[in-house]
Formats: C-alpha cells, sequence, structure tokens
C-alpha cells in the first residue's frame, strides 16, 4: 500500500502543500483533491515542496498539471519547491521542466 503525506500551510500570499511519499495511481486522488481545495477556496498562489516524494507517476504528474492550469486561469501559479532528484528525473523525461518554475526552498518559492 502507498502512502502519503500532504501538508498545506499558508504562508502570506501563497499556500505551500509540503508532499512526502508515493504519488502514483493510488494516491494521486488525495493529492488532486488537497489541490482543488485550495482552488475551490480562491487560493491560486500555490506551492507544492516535493522534497519528501520519492517516486511519482504519470498520475501524479496529472494531478500537478491540473492545479497548475486552474491557478493559471484564475490569475496565479503553481510554484515547484525543493525537487527532489527522483521526480525531477521524471519531469525532464516528460518534458515539463519548462512548465513550471522550480525553486530551491518552498521559502523562496513562495515569495510571490
Amino acid at each position: 500500500m502507498s502512502t502519503l503525506s500532504i501538508v498545506t500551510d499558508v504562508r502570506g500570499a501563497a499556500s505551500v502543500v509540503t508532499v512526502s511519499g508515493r504519488v502514483d495511481s493510488e494516491t494521486a486522488p488525495q493529492l488532486d483533491s488537497a489541490l482543488a481545495q485550495l482552488a475551490a477556496g480562491g487560493q491560486n498562489k500555490i506551492v507544492l515542496d516535493l522534497k519528501g516524494v520519492d517516486y511519482m507517476s504519470s498520475a501524479g504528474l496529472r494531478s500537478i498539471v491540473k492545479a497548475a492550469q486552474a491557478a493559471q486561469k484564475s490569475g496565479g501559479e503553481l510554484r515547484l519547491a525543493a525537487v527532489s532528484d527522483s521526480v525531477e528525473v521524471v519531469l525532464r523525461t516528460v518534458g515539463m521542466l519548462q512548465m513550471f518554475k522550480l525553486y530551491t526552498t518552498s521559502g523562496e518559492a513562495a515569495n510571490f
């Protein structure tokens, strides 16, 4: 069974979502739900802190893209912070690195 931890913290104008564990077809709906709740609440400046993510499947990538599109549609942005090496390899492999701004820390990314 896959495990996923999602903790959301508001820092100024940004919602920082710290994700840890595996993001796969089993756990991606949890991430979808957490990100959709932010959008429903009017939060469109989102930072995804991914330093604790050790695996991300296409289902996880889909969740991130969907949230990024929702944020952009309402005039905001989704930023990625502390991307683990394994996730960066996946993003690079599927050609998604240019879609997102990558930051070293969530604090740096949350400075909108």
